[in-house]
């Protein structure tokens, strides 16, 4: 062998040796600090889905509430009696709380679209201004039902119109539901 060749296996085998006796090294902080902060984002995403599970379930179960509400409402028309608008004013007023509740859940639901999913924005806005313009519609009614003079019809249309809403509403909760990646089916016990 020259001195130049010697020189390199001499060099290769110090380095052997060198590299099996040094002690392994720690990886750097970087890759742990990487691997907490991934866990610790991975937990927040799993947060945030849960809280989207239980506001999109309570959302529905306000808006299903008030639909019932409203039935019952559109139940009472016809003939008036003292019964009738005693009912229809309890009536009214849970319908009323229900929407209240329902919009609180989805503005809740917004927040957290707007961090975590950007395309469900869209139809929860879609949502909320549906209920806005339900609420703005039920008040319309500021007595729930009256008789005589075509108020009882025009009571009745102004129910069906918020029903309707109400309706339209739970379709683009399950959009944005599926947006989210989020089953909108309800856990049973």
């Amino acid at each position: 062998m020259t001195l130049p060749a010697k020189a390199f296996v001499a060099a290769m085998l110090a380095s052997s040796v060198a590299s099996a006796q040094a002690p392994e090294q720690a990886p750097p902080r970087d890759v742990g600090q990487s691997d907490s902060q991934r866990k610790a984002s991975e937990k927040a995403a799993a947060q945030a889905a849960e809280q989207a599970k239980n506001d999109i379930d309570l959302a529905d179960i306000h808006l299903q509430v008030a639909r019932l509400y409203l039935a019952g409402l559109h139940g009472l028309g016809g003939s008036p009696s003292e019964w009738d608008r005693e009912h229809g004013v309890a009536l009214f007023t849970q319908a009323q709380n229900a929407l209240t509740d329902a919009d609180r859940q989805l503005a809740e639901l917004q927040g957290l679209a707007q961090r975590n999913w950007p395309d469900a924005r869209e139809p929860l806005a879609k949502m909320r201004t549906s209920l806005v313009r339900a609420q703005t519609q039920l008040r319309s009614l500021s007595v729930p039902m009256r008789t005589g003079g075509g108020q009882d019809q025009a009571g009745q249309s102004v129910i069906r119109g918020v029903y309707k809403s109400l309706d339209s509403s739970r379709d683009e909760l399950e959009s944005a539901a599926k947006k989210m990646g989020v089953d909108t089916k309800l856990r049973t016990p």
